[in-house]
């Protein structure tokens, strides 16, 4: 089934990011250093633990929130993608299954595959870290599939068919089928759906 995918990027026409103009290399190494003085300590400790297996964080955790340097309330846009909609088998889903499936409340599968050309740089970004880092926690050998599952991290998207849109929560991506031809082409979970 063909539909939309409204994928939430931030915002980056609203001032949050400030730019002060091009760093020389020096400025750029001093900054990196300075940053890497202030986290080094919860990085390290960060790193034991997780060796360990005694911390319940998730290991893909960016260390740029590390530091207690304060952060600005972001604001999102929702970007409108193609996307194709499929089941567990690969067949197209029809806008009754998907509807039936968030009527139960319950987990299910869905595969998506979206559509490269109708993508904004944000939204490709987005997705692209995404399912980098999701593919990194799927690959890593140390962990035990329960872990895996609770350490990647979750996407809350909408799916518009037609007139009706459905809410997908806690989105995890636990296959990647993505391919030069198909860059965006992924099994999720989906924890909850709702139709709005």
């Amino acid at each position: 089934m063909l539909a939309k995918l409204i994928v939430p990027v931030i915002d980056t026409e609203r001032g949050v990011f400030r730019y002060d103009g091009e760093l020389s290399n020096e400025e750029y190494g001093n900054m990196e250093y300075e940053h890497f003085r202030r986290t080094d300590r919860q990085v390290g400790r960060f790193v034991d633990n997780m060796r360990r297996g005694i911390s319940n964080v998730n290991q893909y955790q960016r260390f740029r929130e590390v530091d207690n340097e304060e952060h600005p309330d972001f604001f999102f846009n929702n970007e409108e993608n193609e996307v194709y909609v499929a089941n567990v088998k690969r067949q197209s889903i029809t806008k009754e299954e998907l509807f039936d499936y968030a009527g139960k409340g319950k987990m299910f599968i869905l595969i998506l595959n979206i559509n490269p050309l109708t993508m904004s740089g944000d939204a490709e970004s987005e997705v692209r870290y995404w399912m980098r880092d999701s593919v990194n926690v799927i690959n890593d050998p140390d962990l035990p599939d329960d872990v895996k599952l609770k350490s990647l991290q979750g996407r809350d998207y909408e799916i518009v068919v037609e007139d009706k849109t459905i809410q997908i929560r806690n989105c995890k991506l636990v296959q990647n089928f993505s391919n030069q031809k198909y860059p965006f082409h992924f099994a999720i979970i989906v924890e909850k759906a709702f139709i709005k």
